[in-house]
């Protein structure tokens, strides 16, 4: 009997170190099936916890100083320095040319300190701001490219002849790609060529914010006009870096040769709305393409938090539970920053049109406004136009004198930097 008793004991005891080890990886898991939900589930709890309460207003009359070096304790000239609040208000500094900053207007409170530059990796610091001005110093790493796993297996399909008859008559080839990797089979990939094409032409990788099939009404007047468009459509996800790691495949079988038509020599990419948090992400890695478009796009999700928060702006197509999910922005600063392109402006971009709808209901103009700015002041070549029709997808299936417009501007950029 006694025998008994101890081995129930220590059982038990089994069990409740198995389930605290549970409890423990549930909490600080960064997997990506869980972070989300434990997030959620935190939020909903500290909304009902909170319900009642009305948030008092922080005194922000902190500041953060300190320099950023590189390995070699060479000063880091125009690093970007960032902490956030709950709320989502980013505040942030620009290093000068002593490698300095100062982050002023900081309310007391633990932040994570984000420090980025160009070519450098990103460095996470907590820092704990009581006193009038915390001293914070960081050195920054050299980059390491992203891996992603390689092609295993690539299938092209026949080619079919396939027409467009809104907004204008248009028709193309357009060939199914399948591509393979250790993930499996990638998103839907079509190929779109012109009929009459003799010789390998430029292309449009054309990163939609749905499935490819979807968006023939852009893809397949692109063809027409004398380019090839590869077309893929990420699935709405909270794990980005997946489907960038698709747009790596398939710019590595362009580049090499592997499609019939194609000149990998020369290639354009495209994006608008969700789908430019992929593409701007993706040239924190890569900028070798003759020319960026971007429609709509999300360029600061900090300030997406913000007046979520506020509750003057109520995001449609589950945008909200997706801010939610990320979780609370000055602990999970990363998550945020990595996708907002404010955050990581370089030099060396290639040249960018920006074409954004002053109507957006979804992301403000100002966002573009900003970025363009921003980016321009680097010395990268941009051309921005902003629209006071259409909506947030710059999208009609009716002509008009905007759509008209928007089409002129974009084969043209594309005629220019091909």
């Amino acid at each position: 009997m006694q025998w008994f008793k101890r081995s129930w004991r220590n059982i038990l005891g089994i069990m409740v170190g198995l389930l605290a080890i549970g409890l423990v990886w549930l909490l600080t898991t960064d997997n990506v099936t869980i972070w989300p939900i434990r997030n959620t589930l935190r939020y909903q709890f500290d909304q009902w916890r909170t319900d009642s309460q009305m948030p008092s207003q922080p005194i922000a009359d902190r500041s953060i100083v300190g320099c950023i070096t590189n390995a070699q304790q060479q000063p880091i000239v125009g690093a970007i320095v960032a902490v956030s609040e709950r709320n989502g208000r980013l505040h942030r500094a620009i290093s000068d040319r002593q490698g300095c900053y100062r982050l002023g207007n900081v309310p007391a409170n633990q932040y994570r300190l984000l420090v980025t530059a160009p070519s450098y990796r990103d460095d996470l610091i907590d820092v704990d701001v009581q006193q009038a001005q915390t001293e914070q110093h960081a050195q920054l790493l050299p980059a390491i490219a992203p891996s992603y796993a390689p092609v295993e297996k690539l299938v092209l399909g026949p080619s079919n002849v396939v027409s467009r008859t809104t907004p204008y008559p248009t028709q193309a080839l357009r060939q199914q790609v399948q591509v393979w990797s250790d993930n499996g089979e990638q998103q839907l990939t079509l190929l779109y060529r012109p009929i009459t094409a003799t010789q390998p032409l430029p292309l449009m990788l054309a990163v939609y914010p749905g499935p490819a099939n979807e968006w023939e009404s852009v893809s397949i007047p692109l063809a027409e006009r004398g380019y090839s468009v590869l077309a893929v459509g990420p699935a709405y996800s909270l794990d980005l870096e997946t489907d960038i790691a698709d747009l790596k495949r398939l710019l590595a079988l362009a580049r090499g040769g592997s499609f019939v038509g194609v000149d990998g020599s020369h290639i354009a990419i495209m994006a608008g709305s969700y789908s430019s948090l992929h593409v701007l992400r993706l040239l924190q890695d890569d900028v070798g393409f003759t020319g960026v478009v971007l429609l709509g796009p999300i360029s600061d999700l900090f300030a997406m938090r913000e007046s979520f928060v506020a509750g003057t702006f109520m995001p449609p197509f589950g945008l909200d539970q997706a801010l939610i999910a990320l979780g609370y922005p000055d602990e999970e600063i990363q998550r945020y920053a990595s996708y907002s392109a404010q955050l990581h402006p370089r030099a060396d971009l290639p040249p960018i049109l920006l074409m954004h709808s002053r109507n957006d209901e979804v992301v403000p103009a100002s966002q573009s406004e900003f970025l363009a700015e921003q980016w321009r002041g680097l010395g990268v070549e941009v051309e921005s136009y902003f629209f006071d029709g259409m909506s947030h997808y710059l999208r009609a299936v009716e002509p008009s004198p905007e759509l008209d417009e928007l089409y002129r501007i974009t084969l043209d950029f594309l005629a220019r930097v091909n």
